[in-house]
């Protein structure tokens, strides 16, 4: 299947120089990111009365991990 995404020249760069220093091409880099998005965990939380899904890549989880913790305390502490 072949998809096509409209990039802005920012992101391409980034794209490409991130591609590079994993010694990939821009393709197989995106394949893979794509693979471990799609393999990742939902995680599934509630804000107000929503639901919602939020995938995080593997290679992102500490970070995404740590963000949640501090948007959790920051509902419990009052400013």
């Amino acid at each position: 299947m072949a998809i096509t995404v409209e990039l802005t020249p920012e992101t391409e760069a980034r794209l490409i120089a991130q591609a590079e220093a994993q010694g990939m091409s821009a393709e197989d880099f995106l394949k893979a990111a794509i693979e471990n998005l799609l393999n990742a965990e939902p995680q599934v939380y509630r804000v107000g009365t929503a639901l919602v899904v939020r995938s995080t890549p593997i290679d992102n989880l500490e970070t995404a991990v740590d963000q949640m913790r501090e948007e959790r305390l920051s509902g419990l502490i009052a400013v």
